[in-house]
Order: structure tokens, then sequence, then C-alpha cells
């Protein structure tokens, strides 16, 4: 029987809920930990999850509501919120914990960017994690009116010094949509694109005329957020074939490195342009390096009611193989993908519902082939504010492997589906 939060539940007391709990676990047992105790605290208000009792309760705190409101652009909401409550105008939370500016910018929210303008937030503020400024979201979402209404409002329209080092025009363009009418407003009112927006909205003349100027232009590197990955890294990352060919024609390396030791064409996924491949292989890349979904990981031992019925999910519905089986029936085998093994052993060593991380280099791309095989995938392919784009994916023991790829966008907003 769940019991009921008080109407305004206070995390720290919820805290202190939990230790006292974890002691009267470890009065059973001295292993006990503390997230156990902090998840049956959880499960005792009816949550499934630690993470989601934490977020209901930071949801009905004011800081919550003000957050809310600003994401979800109910102007009328956040106008009395504030009101209510003097001197939060200046809070930060949501996605990444950033101001409020931010929040309502990225999501569109012009009215609720209005208010907060009236406000005195500071149009210029950079948030903590990215050191970018309201509009730098907004560019990224391809907010054009919130990005026209900031900067006539005074923000920095070069936007300079954030951490992925691509300055507001990058953000319209560096990561998982181009959002070509932002670039062409920036650009009228006199921002000079950088090679990696020039690619992205190929533009070959602005690529020769750079190069040009500085051929180094060709080995410039993005960020570590990025991997400091080069041009042709980004343009085969774009599935651009035509700006592909222009950075060889121009001199790029096919064999440059990124930060991880992965080529240009280790960039190519599995819906890659050919052309890209092709091109790529023709200037001398080494076709071996193309592995877009190569796995990273260790090896877990899986309790198993069944290791026969265990082997044949993991090879017909997630693509592994198996490596080798022991007994007669086998209660023991390998299963193997890439560089990912997974030992399964019926009814011993481990237990029910264990859950594995596994690095690939496309989650997308997996997601469609799991679909088409009939795996069972208790959540799609959603990105995570710790960074990594991430498909949740259940066997036939219920344990689940959280399938994850680096983020190329800001978190969606949905948090981990940990429900049993």
């Amino acid at each position: 029987m769940t019991e009921t939060l008080p109407p305004r539940p206070d995390i720290a007391w919820l805290r202190k809920t939990a230790k006292q709990h974890l002691a009267a676990l470890r009065a059973k047992d001295p292993a006990a930990r503390l997230h156990q105790a902090q998840l049956e605290v959880a499960r005792l208000y009816g949550f499934a999850s630690w993470r989601a009792l934490k977020a209901h309760v930071d949801s009905v705190s004011p800081d919550g509501k003000i957050i809310a409101a600003a994401v979800e652009g109910r102007a009328a909401d956040l106008t009395r919120l504030l009101r209510e409550n003097p001197g939060k105008t200046g809070i930060t939370g949501g996605r990444w914990n950033r101001p409020l500016l931010h929040l309502a910018a990225e999501e569109g929210h012009l009215d609720c960017v209005e208010l907060l303008l009236d406000l005195g937030a500071d149009v210029n503020r950079r948030d903590r994690l990215d050191r970018a400024y309201a509009l730098h979201w907004a560019a990224m979402a391809g907010q054009l009116p919130v990005v026209e209404r900031l900067v006539e409002a005074g923000a920095d329209i070069r936007g300079e010094g954030d951490a992925h080092e691509m300055g507001v025009i990058g953000w319209a363009t560096g990561f998982r949509e181009v959002h070509r009418d932002v670039v062409d407003y920036l650009m009228a009112r006199g921002v000079e694109p950088g090679i990696f927006t020039a690619i992205a909205i190929g533009r070959r003349d602005l690529i020769e005329a750079l190069v040009e100027n500085d051929p180094a232009e060709l080995q410039r590197p993005m960020s570590r957020f990025e991997h400091h990955c080069t041009p042709l890294h980004f343009a085969v990352q774009k599935d651009r074939a035509e700006m592909v060919e222009l950075l060889l024609d121009l001199g790029a390396e096919p064999s440059a490195k990124d930060s991880r030791g992965v080529t240009p064409l280790g960039y190519a996924a599995p819906k890659t342009d050919t052309a890209v491949v092709d091109l790529l292989v023709d200037a001398g890349a080494d076709p071996a390096e193309r592995s877009p979904n190569r796995f990273e990981s260790a090896i877990p031992i899986l309790n198993v009611k069944s290791v026969p019925n265990a082997i044949a999910y993991y090879v017909d519905k997630l693509g592994f193989e198996k490596e080798w089986d022991w007994g007669t029936p086998p209660d023991f085998a390998c299963v193997l993908r890439d560089d990912v093994r997974i030992f399964l052993c019926q009814d011993g060593q481990g237990a029910a519902g264990m859950w594995i991380s596994v690095f690939i280099r496309d989650v997308d791309a997996l997601y469609d082939e799991y679909k088409e095989a009939g795996a069972v995938i208790r959540q799609k392919p959603t990105t995570f504010p710790w960074g990594v784009r991430e498909m949740n994916v259940e066997d036939l023991d219920g344990h689940r492997l959280r399938m994850g790829s680096d983020a190329t966008g800001p978190e969606e907003g949905e948090p981990l589906n940990e429900a049993p």
C-alpha cells in the first residue's frame, strides 16, 4: 500500500527518510546500499524510481513551478508566480540547469521571453555548462522570432566563447538540425560563418575563400565535446557528399583522426550516402575503418531461465552470434557482437533484472535494426542530460541493455524508463 506525500514535500526530508531506511536495511543486510533504500522510499509513495520521486518534488516546489511555466510557455502563470515569488527571475533549472530566459528561448515562447526581458533578465547571461546565451539556444532550436527579439534586446549576435566553440551561427548548424533561416538572418547582420557552418549550408564559395585565405582551415578541430573532429569528419556526419568531395579536392586528409582516433570514414552511418563512402575510399581511406556500430564494452554474466532460449533471442533479435556454449543441454554460453561479449548462465551467477550500458556509434540506426527484428524496446532513442543518446532494450529474462551513442543535441526532457 502506498502512502501520500505531504502537499509541499521536501526533498531534504525524503533524503533523511532514505538514510533512516538504509540503517534498517543494513541491520538485516550489511551490504545494502543507499540506492536500494531510496528506491524503497520512492515506491512507498507510488513512484517507480528515486529519480521520478525527486522530479515530482522539484515540480511542485515554487522554483519548479516557475521553471515549468517558462518551459511550457504559460506566460500568465509565469507572471503570477514571479509576482508571488520576488527575486526568482534569476533562478536556474530544467534542461542543463539553465536560466529561465534560456529555457523559454529554446522552446520558442516569445511571450515568456518578452516578460523576462521586461523583468530585467540579462540577455547576455551565460549558462553554467555550455557558457551559452539564450540566443545560442534559440538559434540551435531554430526559433527565428525569438532570435530576432533577443538581438533587438541587445544580445551579442556572434556569441563567441561558448563551450562548443561555435558561436551563435554555429549553434544554428552544428547540431542535429540545420536552420538556414536563422543563418540567413545572422549573415544579413554581418555574422561571418566559419568553415563548419559553410559545410552545413553547402556554401562552396565560402569554403574555398576560407581555405584560400588559410589552408589550416582544412584541419581546424571542433571542440572537445565534438571530439575535435575536422571539417571532413563534420561533412561526413552531415552526409554532404558534395562537401566531402570539395574538401578532399582542397587537400583535406582522409585519414585524419578525431580525439577518439576515429577517421572521417568512421563517421559514416548505415544511412550515409554511399557516394560519401566511395569518395573517401577513392581518396585513400581504409575501407575497414568504416564500422558505424562497433560495440565497445566489458563482459557481464546474466542469469537466465533457459540458455538456449536466451541465445536465440540475442542472435535473432539483437544481432549477436553464439560464440560458444557449455553443457548438454547448455547451461552456460557466450554471445558476441563486435567486441562485446555477454555470458549467459542458467539459474546462477547473477540476478534477474540486471542493467548493462553498451556504447555504440549510432543508436538510431540500431533502433531501426531492432524494430525490424522484433526486439523488446522499452524506450526508443532519447537524448539525456548526461550527454548520451540511449535506447532501452529488454531481453527474455528482464535484463535491460542501455544502448547509447554520443548525443549530438540537447536533452529531450524525457526520463530514463526504469520501470520493471
